[in-house]
């Protein structure tokens, strides 16, 4: 194998590993601000709820609180 070849596997290799990490990092954190936001709405009588987007990696959260 030639140099430029291997310098070329290096990169792509250390570019999927770096998304990987990113795209895991960004899924931990939204699980961490969603159970926050959950247990905040426990605590004031509501039930929360969560819809997760797995594509984007996005969600969105509300909070119904029965009167």
């Amino acid at each position: 194998m030639t140099n430029r070849i291997k310098i070329i596997i290096v990169i792509s290799v250390l570019s999927i590993v770096t998304v990987a990490f990113l795209i895991s990092t960004q899924s931990y954190f939204n699980n961490k601000e969603i159970r926050l936001a959950s247990d905040q709405c426990y605590e004031i009588g509501g039930l929360p709820k969560v819809e997760r987007d797995s594509l984007t990696l996005s969600y969105s959260f509300s909070c119904q609180k029965d009167n």
